[in-house]
């Protein structure tokens, strides 16, 4: 099969092909096969892989604790329902969890498949966050978190200084150097004997670019089985990202407190709003980060590591906004947050004004790899540039041509819509419509309604809750994804 080509402003994305899950998994392109989603820019190595795994991912968890907030029921039959032609669905990370299909009648979601970022997490990793917070019920950019820490003290060892932007200028080094290492300590060896490293973490390899964006990242393909429960078999799928933006120069001040020999490390996580099911396990991985760099003798040239911790909270309350001023107050080197990418921009130019390096472990608004922050804004997690163009190219690929999106009207739902709509084009696709919404409303007849006068092949929600009321509409309006039993 021949190779298809999406063109798309601001990156190249390089997506091996699928491979079939043991069972139930979703169907699989020809092996060998390749999708290359991006801008017209040469494709020098293209080394994307799948792998297919029995269990949840991390992103996986990390939707089905963010989603608690989902309506109590979302039954269809509530209303009157009309005959039709149910239509194939596909949703994404914020969506995509076993949650939401508690909420439906046996059957209304079998088949359906999301698309969520992140490979699975180790085992060992799992048992190491369970031992510094037992409670813990998710693993949610747990991965990210770890390394972003990580890499923060190597780019400290490497510069032999803790200046945010000495700090941030081997970012991009310590991700494509010679000598590969996954570990902290093991790093750390190779750095004093003068070696070059090349940092792959617990979430995979990284291999920043100098636009501050991991230019490598894993999705996986989810699907739901009778049940309306997510099946255990999952295709991991790793794609490249290579950024054709310039990169914002290196050029913030040295922040208040560098070279105290205390490496001061920020965790900006939330434990309150409507993210709060994400600080957990963040909040673990940062400590346990912490911890291993303290157990391997901590970082050259410093007499210790210190962990301030604050909740970024949401953008809905004044609460991120006083933790920062708390945080920056106490001279961190780095921090490490916020979760969601409306809480960093609502910071960030203070932040990086202030000389801070700031790492983000979950942000995936793609208008942040140029947003001008002095070259110390950075992100572990792959912007919606990937998640988008998978998606989009996934949809044509198993066969549905026409393509309807409905997509929450934010810049989550914005970004994504854009993604997906330019890799369905380039693929041969045609989007037929593409509507917003409030994802505050409760009621979303007009617009599936608009939605099935399009007569799609397949349909593409981009939303969050709001997905269980939008989903039993499709069902009632009769376009699926399946029929009531």
């Amino acid at each position: 099969m021949s190779r298809p080509i999406v063109r798309t402003a601001g990156a190249l994305v390089v997506l091996a092909s699928l491979a079939s899950c043991s069972s139930g998994g979703p169907s699989a392109a020809p092996p060998g096969s390749m999708a290359a989603l991006g801008s017209p820019l040469p494709i020098a190595s293209a080394t994307a892989s799948s792998t297919v795994t029995t269990g949840l991912s991390s992103a996986e968890a990390a939707s089905q604790a963010a989603s608690s907030s989902v309506s109590p029921t979302a039954d269809p039959s509530s209303g009157p329902v009309v005959a039709g032609t149910p239509v194939p669905l596909y949703l994404v990370d914020a969506n995509t969890n076993n949650t939401l299909g508690q909420q439906f009648p046996p059957g209304v979601l079998e088949g359906v498949k999301g698309i969520i970022p992140g490979g699975e997490i180790p085992a060992a990793f799992k048992e190491r966050l369970q031992s510094i917070d037992p409670g813990l019920q998710s693993y949610s950019y747990a991965a990210e978190a770890y390394d972003a820490v990580v890499l923060a003290a190597l780019g400290a060892a490497v510069a032999k200084s803790d200046a945010g932007v000495d700090v941030a200028k081997q970012l991009v080094p310590i991700t494509h150097g010679a000598q590969a290492c996954t570990e902290y300590a093991s790093c750390l060896a190779l750095v004093k004997q003068g070696m070059t490293i090349d940092y792959s973490g617990v979430s995979g390899p990284i291999d920043f670019s100098p636009s501050g964006d991991p230019t490598k990242a894993t999705l996986g393909i989810y699907q739901f089985d009778a049940d309306n429960q997510l099946l255990p078999d999952v295709t991991y799928q790793q794609g490249e990202i290579q950024p054709d933006a310039n990169a914002v120069p290196i050029d913030g001040v040295v922040q208040k407190g560098a070279g105290d020999r205390v490496f001061r490390i920020a965790a900006f996580l939330p434990s309150t709003g409507s993210l709060a099911s994400l600080g957990p396990p963040e909040l673990a991985a940062v400590r346990l980060a912490v911890q291993d760099i303290q157990s391997a003798g901590g970082v050259p040239g410093f007499d210790s590591v210190a962990l301030i911790e604050g909740d970024s909270g949401d953008t809905s309350t004044g609460v991120g906004a006083k933790s920062i001023k708390g945080l920056l107050a106490q001279h961190p080197d780095v921090l490490i947050g916020a979760a969601s990418s409306s809480s960093t921009m609502a910071v960030l130019d203070q932040v990086t004004r202030a000389g801070v390096l700031m790492i983000s472990p979950a942000n995936t608004l793609p208008s942040l790899t140029t947003v001008p922050d002095h070259g110390l804004y950075w992100r572990t997690s792959p912007s919606d540039v990937l998640e988008g163009a998978f998606v989009g190219w996934l949809v044509v690929q198993d066969g549905h041509p026409r393509v309807a999106i409905l997509a929450r009207k934010d810049a989550y739902g914005q970004s994504l819509e854009g993604s997906v709509t330019r890799a369905v084009g380039s693929v041969g696709g045609e989007v037929v419509t593409a509507i917003e919404y409030d994802g505050n409303a409760t009621d979303f007849r007009k617009q599936v309604a608009a939605l099935k006068a399009a007569k799609p092949d397949a349909i593409v929600l981009l939303g969050a809750d709001e997905s269980t009321q939008i989903i039993a509409e499709l069902v009632r309006q009769g376009i699926g994804p399946n029929a009531l039993r």
